[in-house]
């Protein structure tokens, strides 16, 4: 069965006015005298700190680069390429030392557990930059991954403001392109670096294409299992969107404080 495609598509203009307008708002609310946010030469980075240069003056921006050893050299190579085009200094803390540091009396730590770590040490990091410049950490998750628990709690998903939060990752390449990002971020496979040969697709097992337009029909049209398989789905495919966004909902809460 042909699938029935879920229509994505903003109008980018009214999304881009609301977005600076919103994070204009939260910004002055909590007297931040400056934003900053992690850049990976990734596409979601890269329009988070886009709009924000649309939003702000450039000088209250502080973009942080930081490479692990595996982070492929394309990666920093399309964060020297954005800053350039958009005329704007950014920072490089390799975490390489510290991580290495604490996995060194293991012989074989997961993988996963590296990437914890290291998405951790990135945010402390922006954390401690934040305090020392007097501003916000500012988010670049997207709705897709945060549906899926594609983050690190306390790691990646951590931040003051989310811009992106509510977009789904097919979504931000049609706004990746309105915004004008560099092709070679646009066409670069979505990764985490976390090893050579790593994808967000891979990992999770699925196209965005496919996890966005289940997430539409039943989180947003509120269609049932066998309505979205009449749509031409696989009901596993379903099933496992469903089960990752409840196994992984402990991410999207604030701890628990038990009443005494």
């Amino acid at each position: 069965m042909k699938r029935k495609e879920a229509s994505l598509s903003l109008d980018y203009d009214k999304l881009t006015d609301h977005l600076k307008k919103e994070l204009l708002s939260e910004i002055i609310k909590r007297k931040a005298k400056k934003v900053i946010l992690g850049i990976s030469g990734g596409l979601d980075s890269s329009i988070v700190l886009m709009l924000l240069c649309k939003t702000l003056n450039k000088s209250k921006i502080v973009p942080v680069f930081m490479p692990y050893k595996t982070t492929a050299y394309s990666s920093e190579r399309n964060v020297q390429l954005l800053c350039n085009e958009l005329k704007i200094d950014y920072m490089r803390k390799d975490i390489t030392k510290q991580i290495d540091a604490y996995f060194k009396e293991e012989e074989n730590p997961q993988k996963n557990r590296i990437g914890n770590k290291c998405a951790r040490e990135r945010m402390s990091i922006l954390y401690d930059v934040s305090m020392k410049e007097k501003g916000i950490v500012i988010g670049t998750s997207n709705r897709s991954e945060i549906i899926m628990g594609y983050g690190t709690i306390f790691g990646d998903l951590a931040c003051a403001v989310n811009p992106i939060g509510n977009l789904y990752k097919t979504q931000l390449f049609e706004y990746a392109l309105y915004l004008g990002v560099p092709k070679q971020t646009i066409n670069k496979k979505p990764s985490a670096d976390l090893w050579k040969g790593q994808t967000d697709e891979g990992e999770m097992g699925m196209s965005y294409k496919t996890i966005d337009e289940i997430s539409y029909f039943y989180f947003d049209k509120n269609l049932s299992v066998c309505a979205i398989i009449k749509k031409g789905f696989k009901q596993k495919e379903i099933e496992k969107v469903i089960s990752a966004f409840s196994r992984n909902s402990f991410k999207r809460e604030m701890p628990l404080i038990i009443n005494s």
